[in-house]
């Protein structure tokens, strides 16, 4: 028997558990839930297949590899029990978050038995700590709590909810229980379309940064997240929208050769809030959790004087 079972955000963190000797066996938990849809489903496996599906319709896997993954990843979860004690090592950006809440909502309805299930909550990022720094964070993991569970039970349905009202409401609280996760979720909605313009926030940046003279799309990356106090957003996740700006019959962004970017007339006007993104384009269809924004205009806007949602 492997007495701990480790689980964590993703592989970098776990190389960083392997350099550090970390006894236990790892589990990477290797899903972008800020990405495509995440309706609620009555089992992991269903959400899974949904989200291989679109994993490899995006081309940022093969869905049978990616089936596989998710299979094996399923598996190591489901044997939780197998273990003395499950350690939970997550941050305090929107990409960790999500993750959490679905292990927490997970673990609310699988009973414990013996085994002990404890959390680090870390406000840095895991990934670029040293062997020696994770290990030096495992004696602050903390036993989860009752209050935990079911605050992760709460806001994982409100995420996969086709309707955010209920997620806009938790996201206006603060969580002595979760302290990061009314901030990330706060984050989230910023990424609904504005009622500005049409575009979320990270669209607003990537096009801010290419409108500074920013044409490589790494530059353009590391420019947007200078505007961020918790990145959670990866090389591949900006790419896709570096792509998604320069589609469609009014682009926001020209194609260069070698990966580059160049700002159009049309996104300038975007910027200056003279134009609306998905007006213009015809309209949207997008998912953020699971709420499907589709047809001539979103069904909820991002107003970002008021710091809310707001409905069509």
């Amino acid at each position: 028997m492997v007495h701990v079972l480790h689980i964590t955000n993703g592989e970098s963190v776990v190389e960083g558990f392997r350099q550090g000797s970390l006894s236990g066996e790892y589990l990477s938990w290797i899903d972008v839930l800020h990405e495509g849809p995440v309706p609620l489903c009555s089992t992991l496996e269903e959400l899974s297949r949904i989200r291989g599906r679109f994993i490899a319709a995006i081309g940022w896997d093969t869905h049978e590899r990616r089936h596989a993954t998710f299979a094996e990843r399923n598996c190591t979860l489901q044997s939780f029990r197998e273990h003395e004690d499950v350690v939970l090592w997550f941050e305090h950006d929107l990409f960790d978050q999500l993750q959490l809440i679905q292990l927490l909502d997970w673990f609310a309805s699988h009973e414990a038995g013996s085994t002990k299930l404890s959390l680090i909550q870390a406000g840095t990022y895991l990934g670029s700590l040293t062997g020696v720094e994770l290990l030096a964070l495992l004696p602050s993991r903390q036993e989860v709590t009752t209050q935990q569970l079911a605050l992760g039970h709460q806001a994982w349905h409100a995420f996969c909810a086709p309707n955010p009202s209920g997620l806009s409401g938790l996201a206006a609280q603060d969580f002595a229980a979760l302290p990061y996760l009314a901030s990330a979720l706060r984050r989230f909605l910023e990424e609904y379309p504005s009622t500005r313009d049409g575009l979320s926030r990270t669209e607003q940046q990537l096009l801010r940064a290419a409108a500074s003279g920013h044409e490589k799309r790494e530059q353009i990356y590391f420019a947007a997240g200078k505007s961020e106090k918790a990145i959670f957003m990866g090389d591949s996740s900006v790419y896709l929208r570096l792509e998604r700006l320069a589609d469609g019959p009014a682009p926001a962004l020209e194609r260069l050769p070698r990966n580059s970017y160049r700002i159009t007339n049309h996104g300038r006007k975007l910027l200056a809030g003279e134009a609306d993104w998905i007006r213009d384009r015809g309209g949207i269809d997008l998912w953020l959790g699971g709420v499907h924004l589709h047809g001539a205009d979103a069904a909820w806007r991002w107003d970002a004087d008021r710091k809310a949602l707001r409905a069509a």
